[in-house]
């Protein structure tokens, strides 16, 4: 049932498309990735279909976007 909300969202011609892309990225994405599926399909099959990033690679991203900013921070 709340999958066709969403859907109508996401299909919506009317809707821009950035808020869009933020309604994904706040409600189906996370849905997708932390319960919104079956247990028994593995986390690396339903990231590979949706194509999202593991959270391990968004932390590895994180941690070297803050340590860029160290780095070029003047002394």
């Amino acid at each position: 049932m709340k999958w066709r909300l969403a859907s109508g969202v996401l299909c919506d011609k009317k809707i821009p498309p950035r808020l869009k892309g933020k309604f994904y990225r706040v409600v189906v994405r996370p849905a997708l990735l932390y319960g919104g599926v079956s247990d028994k399909i593995r986390n690396e099959v339903i990231r590979e279909e949706v194509g999202v990033a593991s959270v391990v690679d968004k932390l590895r991203e994180a941690r070297l976007r803050w340590f860029g900013h160290v780095k070029r921070r003047s002394c």
